[in-house]
């Protein structure tokens, strides 16, 4: 039996809006080159061109990063993406000789990309406790205060544990940590009382959400330095889609700043016919190839994407039951480890994380531990 515990902390009226957490990722093959040495310059729309050439028929998506100079090419074969990086290594692009290197398989990319968010998020870490450090002492913690304990338990629906009994209980919760961003989505979801996530994360939480009697999400802002609050699952995904570009009433000037624009572009002498996603509130840009017949289909599939093609910026949102919003800074949480993370700090987490339930439960009790004075 589920229980229902404490009502959602917020008071605020529900507003209808669709929260995004994450942005979209372009499909990815498995079989990509990484560019480096871009010129400031270059537009995602030349890049897509000069990497097509010789590929009209293989390029998949191109992944631009601007800040860094450098970018992701998308092939539909192995045997693609080698031709394409013997081709475009030591090429010139706008007078710039670029350098290119294979990155073989996904593995390999969510690796680079773990070990990149695990250095972005240390290195938020410490400026934050630095500045902390230097503006203001920081807010005591009650270690082990029974007190934040029992408000952290009746948060989260979850009763007294017996007492006397020191024999291990299955787990009843479930801790997930969820990403935005932008700390706005976050607010958005406070009112609206719904999130929608990633479709692999989605899966993740259904399957929680049926077996546990509580399943409770953690949420960041990416280069915030901090968790923004925690809440509780407090339903499965609504069968309908919402698409993340509509707007709602009384939202529409919300919702228009931060939502992404899907851009399409004709075919060119030797690139398809796609669309560009410009979500630059968010720091995000690609392109994405629109390939005719079946293979292009599948290939969607094994991405892991809806099959929606453009319209992949669709999401299934469900509800949710703030319980704190407390924000607590990473470095508050310094020495709390996550064994389901290879043993890293709780603090070094990718959207969808799972946390192991004696930590997530220490992670929620610190939201109720800050003592003011």
């Amino acid at each position: 039996m589920r229980s229902m515990g404490l009502a959602p902390c917020n008071a605020a009226p529900v507003v209808p809006f669709n929260p995004r957490g994450p942005p979209r990722k372009p499909r990815q093959s498995g079989y990509a080159i990484w560019v480096g040495n871009l010129p400031p310059s270059a537009s995602i729309a030349d890049l897509k061109d000069y990497f097509s050439r010789g590929a009209t028929r293989d390029i998949e998506s191109l992944f631009l990063m601007s800040r860094s100079n450098c970018a992701f090419v998308n092939y539909h074969t192995e045997a693609a993406c080698v031709a394409a990086m013997n081709r475009f290594h030591n090429s010139c692009f706008e007078e710039r000789r670029l350098v290119c290197r294979l990155r073989r398989g996904a593995a390999a990319s969510d690796a680079s990309a773990t070990a990149a968010e695990n250095l972005a998020s240390l290195s938020v870490s410490v400026d934050t406790g630095a500045a902390a450090t230097d503006s203001e002492s920081p807010e005591p913690l009650i270690v082990g205060d029974t007190k934040a304990a029992a408000t952290a338990r009746a948060a989260m629906g979850t009763a007294e544990p017996p007492a006397g009994n020191s024999s291990p209980q299955t787990p009843r919760e479930k801790f997930f940590v969820l990403k935005s961003l932008t700390t706005q989505d976050l607010e958005a979801s406070v009112r609206s009382g719904t999130w929608a996530t990633q479709v692999h994360i989605e899966q993740a939480l259904n399957k929680a959400y049926d077996e546990m009697e509580n399943v409770i999400l953690i949420f960041s802002a990416n280069k915030s330095g901090e968790y923004f609050g925690y809440a509780r699952m407090a339903s499965k995904p609504f069968d309908k889609l919402v698409d993340l570009k509509t707007t709602s009433a009384g939202t529409e000037h919300v919702q228009d700043l931060g939502s992404p624009r899907s851009i399409p572009t004709p075919p060119t002498a030797t690139a398809p016919k796609g669309h560009i996603i410009d979500d630059s509130a968010r720091g995000t840009i690609f392109w994405e190839a629109e390939h005719s017949g079946d293979e292009a289909k599948s290939v969607t599939k094994e991405d892991g994407g809806d099959g929606q093609g453009p319209g992949q910026g669709q999401s299934r949102q469900f509800r949710i039951e703030w319980r704190s919003t407390a924000r607590l800074p990473f470095y508050r949480t310094c020495g709390l480890r996550n064994p389901f993370n290879a043993n890293r700090e709780v603090k070094i987490a990718r959207d969808g994380t799972e946390i192991e339930p004696s930590v997530g439960a220490k992670l929620v009790q610190m939201f109720h531990r800050l003592v003011t004075y």
